[in-house]
């Protein structure tokens, strides 16, 4: 059995990574407020001084996979590693993430270009999207969970109608008509699961 364990200071984004990597057979996926010895780390930095600072206080030995939405100057330091170690952007699809993940268990590393981008893409790869803000989708995960606007707001700690702006502007930038139309649409394109 390999242990992995996921750090995150988003609650909702720690379930979804958790989610995505629970279903390969043979991993065991916890969750940890810091990072702690594991066949494999999940470091999902709120910032690029905490990537840094996570990538320079992890053991040689230690596997890791380190979200971020700027990494450059943290691929830059880790250009001549040879610990296996994987940079991605926090909007990483399931599949990109379980790829890393495995790859990084059998040695290798990998750097993917858009985990190396000043700013975070929603993952929609569409070019008729305009990219989703981070709160947006901490609201899409909780829309694609059938929460009401004010369960959104209780869960995330803001207005139900702050709450209702978000989805509205999910609903625009998805193109979608319904709530249920914008949830099938970003399962469609891996920016929120179930």
């Amino acid at each position: 059995m390999t242990t992995i364990v996921v750090v995150s200071p988003s609650p909702l984004l720690a379930d979804g990574l958790v989610a995505a990597l629970s279903s390969v057979p043979g991993w065991h996926v916890a969750v940890h407020a810091v990072p702690v010895a594991a066949d494999l780390l999940v470091l999902h930095a709120r910032d690029a001084a905490q990537a840094l600072a996570w990538h320079a206080a992890l053991p040689p030995q230690q596997n890791a996979v380190l979200l971020g939405d700027d990494l450059r100057e943290l691929a830059r330091r880790a250009a001549g590693e040879t610990r296996p170690l994987a940079l991605l952007s926090p909007d990483a699809t399931p599949e990109r993430l379980r790829a890393a993940v495995a790859a990084v268990l059998q040695g290798l590393s990998v750097r993917v270009a858009d985990g190396m981008a000043p700013h975070a893409h929603s993952g929609l790869s569409s070019a008729d999207h305009e990219p989703l803000t981070p709160r947006e989708l901490e609201v899409f995960e909780l829309l694609g969970k059938g929460l009401s606007n004010p369960d959104i707001g209780g869960v995330l700690g803001i207005s139900a109608h702050t709450a209702k702006y978000h989805v509205g502007q999910i609903l625009a930038k998805v193109g979608a008509a319904t709530r249920a139309e914008a949830v099938r649409t970003g399962l469609q394109l891996g920016v929120i699961g179930l």
